[in-house]
C-alpha cells in the first residue's frame, strides 16, 4: 500500500449553522434515538429533516459496516429519501443487506427470513435501488484490508466519494459526504479509528458522524487518540448510547489556533490556550478597575 495521501481541501457538509436547541423538561435536547425498539438503537441528531431539509434526496449518506440491526440505517435513509450508500465489511454484511432488500421490494419479511438483522424492515418505505452498495472501503489509499477471510477492496476516500455523487447525478457538482455511520465492531473492531482517520485526511467534514467505538474513548488509548482527532477538527459530541456515539460538525477547528512549528514550547496549542484565558482575565481585571472609578 502506497504512503497516505496529503490532505486535500476541507469538504464542509454542514449547514450553515447548528441546530437549534429545544428545551424540554429544562433539559437541552438535541439528539434522538433512530432504530428505537430494534436490536441496536444509535443516537442521532434530532429532527433530521430539519438539518438536511436544503438537501433531501441529494443527501449523501455513506454506512460503513453492518450494526446488530438495519433499522437506524433505515430510519435516516427513509426520513430524508436519499440513496443509502453501504460498505459491507463480509460476506455476511452483504447478504444481510440483500436480504433486506428483497424485503423492501416484497414489502414483506418471510417468518423463516435468515437474518435477525432484517427486523421492522418491511415497515420501511424506501426504494429497493436505493440501497447501494459500495464496491470499496473508503481509505487512504487503493488496496485492500484483510477482514477475517474477506478481503475488502480498498479507494482513497475522494475517488469514492466522487463515484457515489457522480451516481447520485448531484446538480450542483458536489463532493462531499453528509452523514457518516461507522460500525465495525461486529467485523473488525477497532476498524473505525482508521476510517474516520482516513476520511478526515482526505479533507471531508461530515455535518453529522455517527460511530460505534470498539472500546470507548475513555478507556482504550487508540480510541482516546481517534475521537480526540474527531473532536479537535471541528466536531462536538452530541450524544451516546454505550459504545454509540453522535458527533456534529461545529466547524471549531482548534488545531488551527497555533502554529506547529513552534520551538519553545512543549504543546503550542496548551500554550495558546493558557495564553488566551490569561488575556481574557487581564482584560476582566482592567475592566472592572475602570468601572470601580466611575463609581467613585
Amino acid at each position: 500500500m502506497s504512503d497516505s495521501p496529503a490532505p486535500t481541501a476541507i469538504v464542509d457538509s454542514a449547514p450553515a449553522s447548528a441546530p437549534a436547541a429545544e428545551k424540554q423538561d429544562d433539559k437541552v435536547c438535541l439528539t434522538t434515538r433512530c432504530g428505537a425498539g430494534s436490536a441496536s438503537p444509535f443516537p442521532t441528531m434530532d429532527r433530521m429533516w430539519d438539518i438536511f431539509s436544503g438537501k433531501g434526496i441529494r443527501t449523501v449518506f455513506v454506512s460503513v459496516g453492518a450494526s446488530a440491526s438495519c433499522m437506524p440505517d433505515l430510519d435516516i435513509a427513509e426520513s430524508l429519501g436519499c440513496p443509502l450508500n453501504l460498505v459491507a465489511l463480509s460476506a455476511a454484511e452483504q447478504e444481510k443487506w440483500a436480504e433486506v432488500t428483497t424485503i423492501l421490494k416484497e414489502r414483506k419479511r418471510a417468518e423463516d427470513s435468515k437474518f435477525p438483522f432484517s427486523a421492522g424492515a418491511e415497515s420501511k418505505w424506501i426504494l429497493p435501488k436505493n440501497i447501494r452498495l459500495q464496491p470499496t472501503l473508503p481509505w487512504w489509499a487503493t488496496g485492500s484490508v484483510s477482514v477475517g477471510d474477506f478481503d475488502v477492496k480498498t479507494q482513497p476516500v475522494g475517488e469514492l466519494v466522487d463515484s457515489i455523487c457522480t451516481t447520485m447525478k448531484l446538480k450542483d457538482a458536489a463532493r462531499r459526504i453528509d452523514i457518516l455511520k461507522v460500525d465495525t465492531v461486529e467485523s473488525a473492531p477497532g476498524l473505525e479509528r482508521a476510517i474516520i482517520g482516513a476520511v478526515l485526511n482526505a479533507g471531508f467534514r461530515p455535518a453529522t458522524v455517527m460511530v460505534n467505538w470498539s472500546e470507548r474513548p475513555d478507556v482504550n488509548l487508540a480510541a482516546t487518540l481517534a475521537a480526540g482527532h474527531l473532536q479537535n477538527s471541528g466536531y462536538r459530541l452530541m450524544g451516546m448510547i454505550e459504545n454509540k456515539f453522535v458527533y456534529y460538525f461545529m466547524d471549531s477547528d482548534v488545531y488551527q489556533i497555533c502554529s506547529w512549528e513552534e520551538l519553545n514550547y512543549n504543546n503550542p496549542m496548551l500554550q495558546e490556550i493558557v495564553s488566551s484565558a490569561i488575556a481574557q482575565q487581564k482584560a476582566a481585571a482592567l475592566e472592572e478597575k475602570g468601572t470601580a472609578k466611575c463609581t467613585q
